[in-house]
C-alpha cells in the first residue's frame, strides 16, 4: 500500500488548487507513461495578483486553458527544456495539460508554482531586431504599430534561455524556428511574460498587441541557462514506473472499489468540472488510494494500471478504506447544463368566420410519451 500511496501522491500533486504569492515547489519528478500519460494542473490566482508556474521536462507538450476550455498557450518541441509561463493578472482560472509527446514512451515532468518568473544575469541592451547571447532589445507597441517581431540567436551545442516579457498587451505570441516550425504560441493576453529553455537555433520571436489604447513596452532577452540559473532536466537512468499491473483482490490492508452502475465516468480530479479521461464499467474492482476531504469522491487504479478519480456514490467500498490518504484538491464540479422551456405558439386559422388554434407538436408530445425514460 505505501507503494501506491507513493505513486498517487506524485500522480495527484500536479493537480494544484491554487497558487500563492509564494514559492511552492512540487519537487517530485513526475513519469508520464502508458499508465500515467498526461497531468492536469489547475491554477486559481487571487484577484489582482500574478503568479507565474515552472516547468522542467523532457518529451512533452504544454498546453494552457482558460476557465472556459480555450486554448491559450501551447507548446510541443523536443527543443524545448523548461518553461515558466506568467499568468496575467484577473484573467481566470487555468488548467495546464503536460502529456508526451507523440511517439514517445516515457517522459517525465517537475511542476513548481512562483510568485514571478526567474530573470538572472545581466544583458546588453541592443537596438535592431536582432538578438544574440547576452543581449535584450525592446519593442514599444501601440494602436499604430500594434505588432513586431524579434529574431535570436542561441549558439549551437548548446541550450540558452529565451525571456519574452509583454504586460498589458493583451498579447498573442509565436516562437518559430528558421524553417517556419512553431515551437510555441501564447493567445489572447492570458500569458504576459514566458522563459523558455531551447536548443541552439535561431528562433524569431513575434507579438501582436490587443486593444492597446495607451503605448506598451515588451522586451526580449537571451542568456545561458547556466547564467539563469537553469538546468535541462535529465531522464533518470533508473526510470520511476507507474505499472500497477492487474486488478488487485480484497484483502486486509487494502481499500478496493466496485463499479456499481452500468458506467461511470474516470476524472482527473474529484468534481464533474475535471477532465474524463475513460470510463469504468460495472464489477470492475478498483484499488483505492485515497480520497478528498468531502469524502465523496476516491482516488483509484484502474486494472489497465492508470490512475484517476471516480464519485463515491457510484462503487462500494470494500476492505479497509477508513483511514485513507486524503489529498487536499478542491471539489470543482461543472454548472448545470442550461435549459430553456418554450411553449409552442398556437396557430390562429379562421374557417367561414370561425376561429380555431391548433398547437404544431402535440403528435411529437405523445410519441415522446411512448418512448420511456433514458437512463
Amino acid at each position: 500500500m505505501k507503494r501506491l500511496t507513493t505513486l498517487l501522491s506524485l500522480a495527484m500533486l500536479l493537480l494544484l488548487a491554487a497558487f500563492s504569492t509564494s514559492a511552492q515547489n512540487i519537487g517530485e519528478l513526475i513519469t508520464l507513461n502508458d499508465a500515467v500519460p498526461a497531468i492536469d494542473v489547475v491554477i486559481s490566482l487571487p484577484a489582482d495578483t500574478t503568479g507565474a508556474v515552472a516547468l522542467e521536462f523532457t518529451q512533452v507538450s504544454v498546453s494552457l486553458t482558460d476557465a472556459s476550455g480555450v486554448r491559450v498557450f501551447y507548446a510541443a518541441d523536443p527543443r524545448l527544456h523548461a518553461l515558466e509561463l506568467n499568468i496575467a493578472p484577473n484573467s481566470g482560472s487555468h488548467t495546464l495539460t503536460i502529456q508526451r509527446l507523440s511517439g514517445v514512451t516515457e517522459a517525465y515532468v517537475r511542476v513548481a508554482a512562483l510568485p514571478e518568473m526567474t530573470v538572472g544575469g545581466t544583458v546588453e541592451r541592443v537596438e535592431g531586431a536582432n538578438i544574440a547571447l547576452n543581449q535584450e532589445a525592446m519593442l514599444t507597441l501601440d494602436s499604430g504599430a500594434p505588432g513586431g517581431a524579434l529574431n535570436v540567436t542561441i549558439p549551437a551545442d548548446t541550450t540558452g534561455v529565451v525571456t519574452a516579457k509583454f504586460p498589458g498587451a493583451g498579447a498573442t505570441t509565436q516562437l518559430i524556428d528558421a524553417t517556419g516550425v512553431v515551437v510555441a504560441e501564447s493567445f489572447n493576453g492570458h500569458v504576459d511574460g514566458v522563459n523558455m529553455v531551447l536548443d541552439g537555433g535561431d528562433y524569431t520571436f513575434t507579438i501582436l498587441g490587443s486593444d492597446l489604447t495607451n503605448p506598451v513596452v515588451a522586451g526580449a532577452r537571451v542568456i545561458t541557462t547556466e547564467v539563469g540559473g537553469f538546468t535541462v532536466l535529465e531522464a533518470p537512468t533508473t526510470p520511476v514506473s507507474f505499472t500497477i499491473g492487474a486488478a488487485p483482490t480484497n484483502n486486509t490492508g487494502s481499500c478496493t472499489a466496485t463499479v456499481q452502475s452500468s458506467s461511470i465516468n474516470l476524472r482527473s480530479g474529484p468534481g464533474t468540472g475535471y477532465t474524463v479521461m475513460g470510463f469504468g464499467y460495472r464489477d470492475e474492482i478498483y484499488l483505492v488510494g485515497g480520497r478528498n476531504p468531502e469524502n465523496n469522491w476516491v482516488v483509484v487504479v484502474t486494472p489497465s494500471g492508470e490512475t484517476a478519480w471516480v464519485s463515491a456514490g457510484t462503487a462500494r467500498l470494500e476492505g479497509v478504506c477508513g483511514d485513507l490518504t486524503v489529498f487536499n484538491i478542491p471539489l470543482r464540479n461543472a454548472q448545470p447544463a442550461a435549459v430553456v422551456v418554450t411553449t409552442a405558439q398556437p396557430n390562429v386559422v379562421t374557417i367561414g368566420g370561425t376561429t380555431s388554434t391548433n398547437t404544431d407538436d402535440h403528435d411529437d408530445n405523445d410519441h415522446d410519451e411512448d418512448e420511456g425514460d433514458d437512463d
